[in-house]
């Protein structure tokens, strides 16, 4: 059984708390290096998270930060997410319109890709992370499409106060959106930037269903709905990039000091077998 792994990866993450009461089979993995049937978990549904620790050990998450630090950040749609979320390339279900993608979605990726590549240069480190996932899954991973058109990868967020609870599935939400089908979804992040307190990532063993709505609270729901359910509790590391199935909902506890800035972006599972990207 999954639950009872026999070789030398570490089944939980250190600095994770995992709270079972119902399904034995939702845990996180801390791993060096993960494989194609870690990824399969959790498309499966039957993971929570996998870590790795460090993954950027050879990036200056610090001058990153700093090269950053000299551009102007936006934010998410405030009519959408309030309070604001600080941010760095555009997020698709902001530009979402009548089954389609707003033209002004375009015109902000491409300036973005422009303004990544002028803060990287040569080494970008997303580069890096999505040849790593390359490797991991042993087949095509490659930017989502509408219409054709690639769209962006690679948001950096900025997160202090914490986020709601709430889930991401793209193909539920917007459906028909893609030229893509997908038939699984997960977040990334990777972490240039953690408070020594605060900004624990919660994944809970709990997917939204209608009668939810009556706990909507602004872009997300209560706590409550979720309350009794299993949950894993993961505070990242510097470097550290997790993988976790945003199906599920999930919350990020707030931080009063420090930073918490991730390069963030969504992997589909799709029917032919293959990974897309965007943010």
């Amino acid at each position: 059984m999954f639950s009872n792994l026999q070789d030398d990866r570490t089944r939980i993450a250190e600095n994770t708390e995992v709270v079972q009461r119902i399904d034995p089979m939702f845990d996180a993995l801390s791993l060096e290096n993960p494989t194609r049937s870690d990824l399969l978990r959790l498309a499966a549904g039957t993971l929570a998270a996998v870590r790795i620790p460090a993954h950027l050990r050879d990036v200056d998450c610090k001058a990153l930060v700093q090269a950053l630090d000299s551009h102007e950040f936006d934010t998410y749609d405030e009519r959408r997410i309030y309070p604001p979320v600080m941010k760095l390339g555009p997020a698709v279900f902001d530009y979402y319109l009548d089954d389609g993608i707003r033209d002004e979605y375009w015109e902000h990726a491409a300036e973005s890709r422009r303004t990544w590549k002028q803060l990287v240069g040569d080494h970008d480190p997303l580069d890096l992370l999505v040849g790593e996932l390359r490797r991991i899954w042993g087949g095509s991973v490659e930017p989502a499409t509408v219409d054709g058109r690639e769209l962006f990868v690679g948001m950096v967020r900025e997160l202090t106060g914490g986020a709601r609870m709430h889930f991401d599935e793209l193909m539920r939400e917007f459906p028909g959106v893609l030229d893509q089908q997908l038939v699984a979804q997960f977040g990334f992040n990777c972490y240039i930037a953690v408070p020594d307190d605060g900004g624990e990532l919660v994944v809970y063993r709990r997917r939204w269903k209608p009668s939810d709505e009556a706990h909507r609270v602004g872009y997300g729901w209560s706590e409550s709905v979720a309350a009794d359910e299993p949950r894993v509790e993961i505070k990242p590391g510097l470097g550290d990039s997790i993988w976790f199935d945003s199906r599920n909902f999930h919350a990020i506890k707030p931080n009063s000091e420090g930073r918490r800035l991730s390069l963030s972006f969504f992997c589909g599972v799709t029917t032919e077998n293959k990974i897309v990207l965007w943010s």
